[in-house]
């Protein structure tokens, strides 16, 4: 019997996995055939017409079956890229969504057009936007990235993450709720909390594995972004800002929150590649303090 080519692995990978309801079979079975391979998708894809070894087989099948089940292909790999760096994924911490990158996109181009330099990271997950935005900046920036979570076992992730990155020196890491252990001044606030409804969690089984700590933003969804715009006056330092991800409906009433919260503030909604609202942010001109 002829042994099944990796176009054929692939075929047949893709095939059950949008039987199961993934919506993106196929470049789920690229990313996990690739990772059994060692090769990355260009590699794999220039060897479609290979024979695919037994062993190799054995071990994409369980892997299929697997997120077949539900699990993320990132904990399944152990590994998600987010702004070009590689992170490691575990179920201990929310896997990054390539909608975040955004939010560090245009943190970055706000501190490299000011002096910012404190810039805090709350509910830091795996850390991939403080590692991130301390990554992208200068080596002779002057600041402090700090990134806190209320989860040791993302804190956990997060240090892997800092440790493997080589930014163990620019980012510093706190176990702390929202950001009630700072004393204020801070440059820039950045927060990627639970923004879904129960009903949107539990209505959604491939979110199943990931901590739903990191999901359930409470009955509207808002729960600790409103805790967190609330502190937002005396976080900031006066010319301080902050972005925010959420889900699109909350684009409206997160930024009346923020108008309310921070009178001479400006707000604006970021959309994403897919024309959706997924950030609000707010920059304070210089020498206000926030809310009158």
């Amino acid at each position: 019997m002829t042994a099944p080519t990796v176009s054929d692995a692939l075929r047949e990978a893709t095939r059950r996995l949008a039987a199961a309801g993934s919506e993106t079979p196929r470049l789920d079975a690229d990313v996990l055939l690739g990772h059994v391979l060692g090769l990355d998708r260009s590699a794999l894809l220039a060897r479609l017409r290979d024979p695919l070894p037994a062993t190799a087989a054995d071990a994409f099948a369980h892997l299929v079956a697997e997120r077949e089940g539900r699990s993320p292909v990132a904990y399944l790999t152990g590994r998600r890229e987010f702004m070009g760096l590689p992170f490691r994924a575990a179920p201990g911490a929310l896997v990054p969504r390539p909608e975040t990158e955004l939010l560090v996109e245009w943190a970055v181009d706000r501190l490299r057009r000011t002096d910012s330099a404190t810039i805090l990271d709350i509910g830091t997950g795996t850390g991939a936007i403080a590692c991130s935005v301390a990554a992208a900046l200068p080596a002779d920036w002057p600041g402090q990235v700090v990134a806190a979570d209320v989860s040791a076992a993302a804190l956990a992730v997060a240090r892997a993450n800092r440790a493997a990155l080589g930014l163990a020196d620019r980012v510093r890491l706190v176990r702390g709720d929202l950001a009630t252990w700072c004393g204020g001044g801070v440059s820039l606030v950045l927060a990627n909390l639970p923004y879904l409804t129960p009903e949107q969690v539990e209505g959604n089984p491939w979110l199943a594995p990931e901590p739903r700590l990191a999901l359930d933003g409470g009955p509207d969804g808002l729960d600790l972004i409103r805790r967190l715009i609330a502190d937002l006056p005396r976080l900031l330092a006066p010319d301080g800002a902050a972005g925010l991800e959420i889900d699109p409906s909350q684009a409206g009433t997160v930024a009346a929150l923020l108008k309310e919260t921070l009178p001479r503030g400006r707000v604006a909604v970021v959309r994403d590649l897919a024309g959706l609202d997924r950030h609000v942010v707010v920059e304070l001109p210089g020498g206000t303090s926030g809310a009158d």
